[in-house]
């Protein structure tokens, strides 16, 4: 590759010279660091989207593929078939072929796999709600966010809030599950009735509940939580009303979230919300 020993040697840096050379290494990763935290602070503020290659990766990373129930498929097929011939077809000429059994068999054959479709239905239904307070549960969060939030993150704005009852314990403690119960169903009323359609509220576990708020971002939103937070939910108990108070943590889903991470971000935030009663909800 060199011609001598002499090019050799003016190509190799001089121990002189190492210092500068390992500023100047320094000085362009700084450069590059900074560089990628103000794309990353664009992104974050959706000013900027992600390039096509990393946007691809996270859609993939999060999409969900629809499996086909081929089986189902095939009956519902079938059945808009059968439906469309029975409506041609006139009982009394049908009756004068021969076709009266044959077509008795098709209307009861029509009647099952539309039970079998309420009972798919139900059991869908089963799955993503919580059965106590009627809301949408983990399941049905997890797929909302997979389905719907991770592949419109670039059009809209999505916040995840976190919600913990204060004192919960002492309402069972204190009334019994009976009016624990009433609590929760309360709760997830007052959820329901103060966020708007488009918006995606639904019971963890326990006393915890979950929103994803659509369509606004938490500075415009926090004012309005804070005002919840302040007033509570008003509650008739046995011995008088009672205002049940709550804990929340707000966070921005961002597009190279997971449930998972953004879930942990709010739960972060709502607990700090607990442990500083007199401060008002946060942003982490």
């Amino acid at each position: 590759m060199f011609d001598g020993i002499e090019n050799r040697e003016a190509f190799v840096p001089h121990a002189t010279e190492a210092e500068s050379f390992k500023a100047k290494l320094e000085a362009e990763r700084e450069a590059l660091l900074s560089a990628w935290i103000a794309f990353l602070e664009l992104q974050r503020a959706k000013k900027v989207p992600f390039p096509p290659y990393y946007a691809d990766a996270f859609y993939a990373a999060t999409k969900i593929k629809k499996k086909d129930n081929y089986i189902l498929n095939l009956l519902v097929e079938g059945k808009d078939i059968f439906s469309s011939l029975l409506d041609k077809i006139n009982p009394d000429i049908a009756a004068r072929l021969g076709l009266g059994e044959e077509l008795n068999r098709i209307t009861n054959y029509l009647q099952r796999i539309e039970e079998l479709e309420r009972e798919l239905s139900f059991l869908k239904e089963s799955f993503l709600r919580d059965k106590l307070t009627g809301l949408w549960n983990e399941n049905a969060l997890e797929k909302f966010f997979n389905e719907v939030v991770m592949q419109n993150i670039f059009e809209e704005d999505y916040l995840l809030c976190y919600f913990d009852l204060d004192n919960f314990k002492a309402v069972n403690d204190h009334y019994g599950h009976k009016m624990g119960d009433r609590t929760l169903v309360a709760f997830a009323q007052f959820l329901k009735s103060n966020l708007k359609p488009k918006d995606f509220p639904c019971r963890l576990h326990g006393d915890e509940f979950a929103a994803v708020v659509v369509g606004v971002t938490i500075d415009k939103f926090l004012p309005f939580m804070e005002t919840l937070y302040e007033k509570g939910l008003t509650l008739k108990f046995p011995d008088g009303v009672r205002t049940i108070k709550f804990s929340v943590g707000i966070t921005n889903v961002i597009a190279s979230d997971t449930l998972g991470k953004a879930l942990e971000r709010a739960d972060f935030s709502m607990y700090w919300c607990k442990e500083n009663k007199k401060l008002k909800p946060v942003r982490v």
